[in-house]
């Protein structure tokens, strides 16, 4: 009965609410909530209804059918984007297969696939996902908003996999006419990596399974055959509107009984750029999971406030199935719960995260919850007019300008880049005997050079191992002079707990403390980490050209010091504190980052600057250790029976000895110990990285003084002048500077 239109057939009839329900012996109320929501019609009612009516049931059903709610309408804003991908292909691949031919042109090809991998991460669309319980309908709101019943979407919980939706023209060739495809994890702890769709290579090595749509049913359904547990992501490609302006990802639902749908989810919202939380209406934040995951969903938002997207613009809080509660209360239900979630932010979490104090960011939350249902138009309108609005007007201004600076930067670099190798060819063919005896300096003081720039490292790390041993003490030591029982009883007045309240949320409370604390000490020794590498990098860099830059006369041959480096973040297996300082170094350190699952937005919000921005990156670190010591606290019952006045004393040793028993600091501590272990981890592979590039340029320059035919120098040049030529007029045209505002709200 869900599809049966009983309005429709109530006014063509003539009847009105009132009389209706007197002719069928029943409240007026329920007609009202038989309109909003006929699946929970029963068929006696329903052949009364037609008794009424004088219609056989045939006729009414036939005749009255609910409209089926439209795709969201939405054009295509990165046509333009489109056809200048189209241009730039056309220009490169005859290129490319002049390229592969010859074996001196390695750097070309390189550099074109450095510039596939720009196109790819900053031309994406942006990432839009739907996180909420298994049974919030979030396959069902993909289903209407592309227009296309593709996905899963029962009543039971039922997708078990984290779901890419993308258009059918961003399916990548190596797919063929198939269009669904299906992958495992890298490893337990790591997705498979959404953002190297296009890397056939590593996509082979990582696909499970391709097919049609209908294979998303036999491997992507938790209720199954348990034989596909090594499924971990799915992509499909459908042909709908919407996926013109972004791309979709339909998480697991968490709080099941699989704890590996929970922390997938967790893990794949941390590359999102939007997140549509869904909750169903008629339980909308009742439950304590609900609670933790949307304040985990804030912990890791990307944070940008630009004049076009606002601070927290891409979160989209949804009470889905909002038919059930009636278009009359939804509103009322909305304020109060939203208030009640507000109330269990914790004022230093919003302070480290956001950078301003509870009250200005509860006055922005309240403003991003929204109704929807597919049943009832108008509960869904303002939710696809402020979506819409987002992905239509917002989101594509800073996108295409970003895009844009992007490639221009890379076509500055690379002229830079072959005009330096012109400049090395004709040092060399100048004066052949002067840059063998500069090269072999070089080589003699190579040694020393490296020893000093291990030096250099080694002070870093000693950097690292004291910040990892002070920032263990001071969370260690703010825990024992703050999680006291005068403090927890101080908490349960100041948020004026009664017993129930106290028991359920008072764990969670306490979780968002510990939190905070480690941002606001990771920021500090981050902040003065971020320093250090940058006087770091400056000091290697010197210390390379010194060596590298081979000086005959007044020409020095240089060496590319910024590729070397970028090489190394990009070929890091862990960044750790790197990340964050390669998110400031512009285009180059972004592509990166998102490159290795960073959100682009969060990429974006950091290079643009300020301390709530960086904060937002600090937020991820730990995420799946943290969001897991909140699950399991909530979990704890508290179950101690709280009789008279002294029931807050009594709570508050309780919640201690939990505490401790679950030695919650040690896993707060190990959070910060692999921040720092993977910080050094990632300084070691940039580096030697860097050595390995010194290496290779040095024999590199061995072999051209080597070579005995100058012609062979001098078709170098004309290649490298070529090249030059080639990548300065990559076909791209509207490159402009992004026009931003700070990171920080004032």
């Amino acid at each position: 009965m869900k599809d049966f239109d009983l309005k429709a057939l109530r006014e063509k009839l003539g009847y009105t609410q009132v009389e209706l329900a007197s002719a069928l012996q029943c409240g007026q109320d329920y007609i009202s909530r038989m309109e909003s929501n006929p699946g929970n019609m029963s068929l006696e009612f329903f052949m009364d209804l037609c008794s009424v009516v004088r219609m056989l049931p045939n006729d009414v059903l036939s005749n009255f059918k609910l409209e089926q709610p439209k795709a969201l309408d939405i054009p295509n804003v990165y046509a333009e984007e489109a056809l200048k991908k189209e241009a730039l292909k056309y220009y490169i691949a005859p290129k490319m297969e002049e390229f592969s031919k010859n074996s001196e042109c390695r750097t070309a090809i390189n550099k074109i696939s450095e510039l596939d991998e720009i196109v790819n991460i900053y031309g994406a669309k942006p990432l839009v996902a739907l996180l909420g319980p298994s049974d919030a309908g979030k396959s069902t709101m993909i289903n209407s908003l592309t227009g296309i019943d593709a996905l899963l979407s029962q009543w039971t919980p039922t997708t078990s996999s984290t779901v890419y939706v993308k258009h059918i023209d961003d399916k990548p060739a190596w797919m063929g006419e198939n269009n669904a495809s299906i992958f495992k994890a890298e490893a337990h702890d790591k997705g498979w990596n959404s953002r190297k769709i296009h890397d056939m290579e590593y996509c082979r090595e990582h696909i499970l399974h391709i097919g049609n749509y209908n294979i998303l049913e036999k491997y992507c359904n938790r209720t199954s055959d348990k034989s596909h547990k090594d499924v971990d992501s799915a992509v499909v490609y459908l042909d709908s509107n919407i996926l013109l302006s972004c791309d979709i990802v339909d998480l697991p639902g968490f709080g099941t009984e699989e704890m590996d749908d929970t922390l997938k989810a967790q893990r794949a919202k941390d590359e999102a750029d939007i997140v549509l939380f869904l909750c169903q209406s008629n339980s909308f934040l009742n439950k304590h999971s609900d609670i933790l995951f949307l304040k985990d969903v804030i912990r890791t938002l990307p944070i940008i406030n630009t004049k076009e997207v606002p601070l927290l613009s891409n979160l989209f809080v949804i009470a889905s199935q909002a038919h059930i509660v009636g278009p009359e209360k939804i509103a009322q239900v909305i304020e109060t719960r939203s208030m009640a979630f507000s109330e269990q932010l914790s004022d230093e979490l919003i302070k480290q995260i956001f950078n301003i104090d509870k009250r200005t960011f509860v006055e922005i939350f309240t403003t991003r919850f929204f109704p929807y249902s597919l049943d009832t138009p108008v509960l869904r309108e303002k939710f696809e007019n402020t979506f819409r609005e987002l992905l239509v007007n917002s989101l594509p201004t800073i996108q295409k300008a970003r895009l844009n600076r992007a490639i221009e930067d890379f076509k500055k670099e690379s002229r830079t880049l072959f005009s330096n190798e012109i400049q090395k060819y004709e040092t060399i063919l100048r004066d052949r005997e002067n840059s063998k005896k500069e090269y072999e300096k070089a080589v003699r003081e190579k040694p020393h050079k490296f020893d000093e720039i291990n030096s250099l490292r080694n002070q870093l790390i000693s950097f690292i191992d004291k910040s990892h041993e002070n920032n263990i003490l001071e969370i260690k030591l703010w825990e024992k002079e703050n999680i006291t029982e005068k403090f927890i009883v101080d908490l349960i007045n100041e948020k004026k707990y009664d017993k129930k309240q106290a028991k359920e949320y008072l764990l969670s409370n306490i979780s968002d403390l510990y939190y905070a604390k480690m941002q606001e000490i990771l920021k500090g020794s981050v902040s003065e980490f971020n320093t250090m590498l940058t006087q770091f990098f400056e000091d290697v860099e010197k210390k390379v050209n010194s060596l590298s830059k081979i000086t005959v006369g007044n020409v020095q041959i240089p060496f590319d010091f910024k590729g070397a480096l970028a090489g190394g973040i990009a070929g890091a297996s862990i960044l750790g504190g790197l990340g964050l300082w390669a998110a400031t170094v512009g285009n180059l350190g972004g592509y990166i980052l998102v490159a290795k699952g960073v959100s682009l937005l969060s990429a974006l919000g950091i290079s643009v600057g300020g301390t709530a921005a960086a904060a937002s990156f600090v937020a991820m670190i730990g995420g799946p250790i943290t969001i897991g010591i909140a699950l399991a606290l909530g979990v704890f019952a508290i179950a101690s029976s709280l009789f008279g006045d002294g029931w807050k004393k009594r709570l508050a040793k309780v919640v201690v000895k939990t505490l401790e028993k679950e030695n919650v600091i040690s896993s707060y501590s190990d959070a910060i110990t692999k921040f720092w272990d993977d910080s050094k981890t990632g300084l070691n592979e940039v580096v030697e990285e860097i050595l390995n590039k010194i290496d290779l340029h040095l024999e590199n320059l061995n072999t051209i003084i080597e070579t005995n035919n100058p012609k062979t120098i001098e078709d170098m040049i004309a290649l490298n002048r070529d090249l030059e030529d080639f990548f300065g007029h990559l076909p791209w045209e509207g490159s402009e500077k992004p026009v931003l505002s700070t990171g920080d709200v004032k």
